[in-house]
């Protein structure tokens, strides 16, 4: 399976000449509001297994889950969007400048190998109201079975995190990454996502539209994993020209692709 990645043609050149991908923290991507309605979705759903819970530590457990909510307003989970369409008309406008743009291939499997190296994952969006609530009760009742039978400490300081509230936070970090608006459906979106919060050194900054923008260099190991595996040459008056200096750069680089113009008809220009 190939995952794509639109971009345009300096992010392209940029992708290619230096292995890196960009993944931009979460709160800065166009959609981020899904991100915070993940969190609002979880604090019901904690707040309605707090009203049936009986089992002392499993209850301190819940509250310490929903203290843990606030905290990840500002955290600095960073992502990187690709998409199992590799030839969409919505996202060559929407990420390519529409017009001269590229969708870069990724091989799934080469992919995920690199970016495990690096505390990433690469995880499916979902659409879905049932399966947002689904996603977000199964990763509870998982982080609730791997402490099932153990003392929640310090009951006396319940604001203060524990090893669960951690391992919630954690995990709540990339479900709520993945929880998409169903409007948004078409895009069939994989994201990559760190695993943990990085520190403010690990981020770099880029201008954007009204302020800076926090992202972190995420390189992968196209030698080693083979992850581009093919390029596709979005809209643009010269294809002819704009495949050959295509076809040119990838010979320079040693980076065996299919290469095609995208099937889309669409002006621009």
């Amino acid at each position: 399976m190939l995952l794509y990645h639109y971009t345009n043609q300096t992010g392209f050149l940029g992708i290619t000449e230096s292995a890196t991908l960009w993944a931009t923290k979460i709160q800065y991507l166009n959609d981020n509001k899904e991100f915070f309605l993940a969190l609002s979705i979880a604090d019901e759903i904690l707040k309605e297994r707090l009203r049936t819970e009986i089992a002392r530590d499993v209850v301190i457990r819940l509250i310490r889950f929903r203290e843990a909510l606030p905290r990840m307003n500002d955290v600095n989970v960073c992502v990187c969007s690709l998409s199992e369409n590799g030839d969409l008309l919505s996202q060559w406008r929407g990420y390519a400048a529409g017009l001269g743009g590229y969708s870069i291939g990724f091989d799934y499997e080469g992919l995920r190998r690199s970016l495990a190296r690096q505390e990433y994952v690469l995880m499916k969006c979902l659409y879905q109201p049932a399966e947002h609530e689904a996603a977000l009760n199964a990763m509870i009742d998982e982080v609730l079975s791997q402490f099932a039978g153990q003392p929640e400490p310090d009951h006396a300081h319940i604001e203060q995190p524990s090893a669960a509230s951690r391992l919630f936070q954690e995990k709540l970090y990339c479900v709520a990454a993945v929880l998409k608006d169903s409007s948004f459906s078409e895009e069939a979106e994989w994201r990559a996502i760190s695993r943990r919060s990085l520190s403010p050194v690990e981020l770099a900054f880029r201008p954007g539209r009204s302020t800076l923008v926090p992202f972190h260099k995420l390189p992968f190991d196209q030698p080693q994993d083979r992850c581009i595996r093919e390029i596709i040459v979005g809209h643009t008056p010269n294809s002819d020209l704009a495949l050959a200096a295509t076809h040119t750069l990838m010979q320079k680089m040693g980076l065996e692709v299919t290469l095609r113009a995208s099937g889309i008809p669409f002006r621009n220009w």
